[in-house]
C-alpha cells in the first residue's frame, strides 16, 4: 500500500518520524510529501531532516500554493496522513484539495500532536475518514465542543475515531542514552533539564514579569504588544515586579544544581527569545534540532527531574518517567483555546498538577522549594505515574504507530 506523509513543518517529522519507519517495516511504499518551504522560525524541513527514511522512502517535493492533489495522485498515494490533518488542510490553504482527494480515492488520516487534536475545530472532524486520540479522556474532551452536536451521535463519531496512544512519544523506544551524553559532552552526572520559557508571544504579562533586562524595559516590551492609555502606563510600569522572576528561577536551579551535584541541561528553540542569562547559566545549551529521535525525548531519556512552564513536555516526562515541576506563568495568549483549563489549569489530578508525577508550582513556590529540597524529593511514584500515563498518554509500549497503520491496512481491505 502507497502511504503518503504530509511534511510540511519539523514539529510533523516529530509526531510521524516513528510512523514512517513503522510503516517502512512493514514494507508499505512511502512516500514523504514535502514542503520546504515553511517561513515559522526553526520549522522549515532541510533534506537532512529526511535522511533517517532516505532512500527506502520516495521523497516528492512540492510547494505550498501550488495545486496539491495532482502531487499526491501522481505518486500513487491511497492513505495520506499528517498531524490534525483536518485543521491543516485550512491552515495552509489546502482545502479546496480535498474534493479532488476524494475523487481520486485517497483516504485521510489525522494523528495527534501533543493533545493539539483537542483544541481544534470540530468542522475538521468531517475531512478525514479516522482522527487517532492518543487517550479516551482526549476523545471525550474534544467531544466536549458544541460544534459536534451537529456530526452526530457518539456512534457516528465513534466510527471516524480510534484511540491508540501518541505515535510522537513511539520514538522514546529508539533513543541511545550514551550516545546522547556523549553527544552533548555531559558525564555521568544526574541531569537537570529545562524546557525554556518561549517569550516571543503576544502575551504582556509574561513580559512584566518574565522578560529579559530590567524593570522598565520588560514594561516597555509588555507595553509595546498591547495599545493602552498614557495614563495607565505608569500603573503598567509598576506591575513590572523590581526583580526578574527568570533570572530568579534559573538561578536557583542553578545553586540546585551544584548542590546536588548535577548538570544543568537547558533545551530551546529558535523561537524562543531565550535571555542571555539563561545560555550562561546552563552545563549544556540545547536548541531543538533533531527529528528522529528528537531532541526533546532524547533529553528526557537522561533525565532525572524536568522543570518547565506548563509545557506539553509534561507528557513525555512523565512517559520517560521523569519527575516534573510546572511552573506557572501568563497564558493570555492562549485563553481562547476552549481546552485552555484542562491543558493549563492547575487542579489536583489534572494535567499540569499531579502529585507523584507533576507539581504546579509559581516562581516564588519553585524556588523556595529547590533551595531546601534534594534531587532525590523529586520521585516519580510509580503508581500516580501509571494513572497518570493512562488518563493524559495513553499505553506506554512505544506501539502506537503499529495501532495506526493497523487501522489504516484494516480500512484498506
Amino acid at each position: 500500500m502507497t502511504l503518503g506523509f504530509l511534511v510540511l513543518r519539523k514539529g510533523y517529522l516529530k509526531v510521524m518520524g516513528a510512523l514512517i519507519q513503522a510503516a517502512l517495516e512493514r514494507r508499505h511504499d512511502v512516500v514523504l510529501l514535502w514542503d520546504s518551504q515553511e517561513t515559522k522560525s526553526g520549522e522549515r524541513v532541510a533534506e537532512k531532516d529526511l535522511a533517517a527514511w532516505r532512500p527506502s522512502a520516495r521523497v516528492v517535493q512540492w510547494s505550498r500554493g501550488e495545486p496539491f492533489a495532482p502531487v499526491v495522485r501522481a505518486a500513487g498515494v491511497r492513505a495520506l496522513v499528517a498531524p490534525t490533518l483536518g485543521s491543516a488542510f485550512p491552515s495552509f490553504g489546502l482545502e479546496s484539495e480535498v474534493p479532488a482527494l476524494r475523487a481520486a480515492g485517497v483516504q485521510l488520516y489525522s494523528v495527534d500532536y501533543g493533545l493539539d487534536t483537542a483544541a481544534r475545530d470540530p468542522a475538521g472532524y468531517q475531512t478525514v475518514d479516522v482522527t487517532f486520540y492518543a487517550t479516551d479522556w482526549q476523545r471525550e474532551l474534544h467531544w466536549k465542543h458544541a460544534g459536534f452536536a451537529a456530526i452526530g451521535d457518539r456512534a457516528a463519531l465513534s466510527t471516524r475515531s480510534a484511540v491508540v496512544g501518541s505515535t510522537m512519544l513511539d520514538q522514546r523506544a529508539v533513543v541511545d542514552r550514551a550516545a546522547v551524553r556523549k553527544r552533548y559532552d555531559l558525564d555521568d552526572r544526574p541531569v537537570v533539564l529545562l524546557l525554556s520559557l518561549k517569550m516571543n508571544v503576544g502575551d504582556p504579562p509574561r513580559w512584566l514579569a518574565w522578560g529579559d533586562g530590567g524593570r522598565w524595559r520588560r514594561a516597555a516590551r509588555a507595553l509595546a504588544q498591547r495599545r493602552v492609555a498614557w495614563r495607565r502606563r505608569l500603573a503598567w510600569a509598576r506591575r513590572a515586579p523590581r526583580g526578574n522572576e527568570h533570572r530568579g528561577l534559573v538561578q536557583a536551579l542553578r545553586r540546585f544544581c551544584d548542590a546536588n551535584g548535577a548538570a544543568l541541561v537547558v533545551k530551546s528553540r529558535e523561537k524562543n527569545g531565550d535571555p542571555a542569562f539563561l545560555r550562561r547559566a546552563a552545563d549544556a545549551f540545547i536548541v531543538d534540532e533533531s527529528v528522529y529521535p528528537y531532541t526533546s525525548m532524547e533529553l528526557m531519556s537522561i533525565a532525572d527531574l524536568c522543570v518547565h512552564f506548563q509545557s506539553a513536555g509534561v507528557l513525555e516526562a512523565a512517559f520517560a518517567g521523569v519527575a516534573s515541576l510546572s511552573v506557572r506563568v501568563g497564558q493570555d495568549h492562549l485563553r481562547a483555546y476552549p481546552t485552555f483549563d484542562e491543558f493549563y489549569g492547575a487542579r489536583p489530578g489534572s494535567l499540569q498538577n499531579f502529585a507523584g508525577v507533576v507539581w504546579s508550582v509559581t516562581q516564588a513556590e519553585a524556588i523556595e522549594r529547590l533551595g531546601r529540597a534534594r534531587l532525590g524529593d523529586f520521585r516519580l511514584d510509580p503508581p500516580a505515574r501509571r494513572a497518570y500515563v493512562e488518563k493524559f498518554v495513553g499505553v506506554d509500549d512505544t506501539r502506537a504507530s503499529q495501532r495506526v497503520l493497523d487501522v489504516i491496512e484494516g480500512r484498506a481491505r
